[in-house]
């Protein structure tokens, strides 16, 4: 049986629904699977990520992964250089697909990819591990320290 998401994680895995929409839109940008035109694509891809994504990696980085390091008995540095490389990847195609407009399209569908296999990580590995090192009643410290989502407000 599937654990139970901890509440106070509640927020980011709500925040990691929309990056799973934004990640498939971006895997379609380009092909008949949308009417969306380059513009169109590019423009809400920036919207999204000034309103939600970047902030969620901040809230990820300076908030989540130092209370883990607290109290983690021996952390698991490795999932969390995976875990902020993908982060650098994500902001660095971004950051490319904003200022070259060469191949955007290739650009974009790699970007839904990382995208998507970010949250995927995160959800199964990254949270996991945090949830067993982080007492409780830390995790329940932070809950209202994450940003609010644009789409809902949770």
């Amino acid at each position: 049986m599937k654990k139970q998401r901890h509440d106070a994680l509640k927020p980011l895995s709500h925040h990691h629904h929309h990056a799973l929409i934004q990640a498939m839109e971006l895997k379609q940008a380009g092909t008949e699977k949308t009417d969306k035109s380059l513009g169109e694509s590019i423009r809400d891809l920036i919207e999204y990520w000034e309103r939600d994504a970047a902030v969620h990696f901040r809230d990820e980085e300076e908030i989540l992964l130092p209370l883990y390091e607290v109290f983690a008995e021996k952390p698991n540095t490795e999932l969390i250089k995976e875990m902020l490389y993908q982060h650098i990847q994500i902001r660095s195609l971004i950051y490319a697909i904003r200022e070259n407009r060469e191949d955007p399209y290739e650009k974009m569908n790699r970007l839904g990819e990382l995208l998507e296999n970010n949250v995927r990580f995160e959800e199964r590995e990254i949270f996991s591990m945090i949830e067993e090192a982080v007492p409780d009643k830390y995790l329940h410290q932070v809950y209202g320290k994450f940003h609010r989502d644009s789409y809902s407000g949770f």
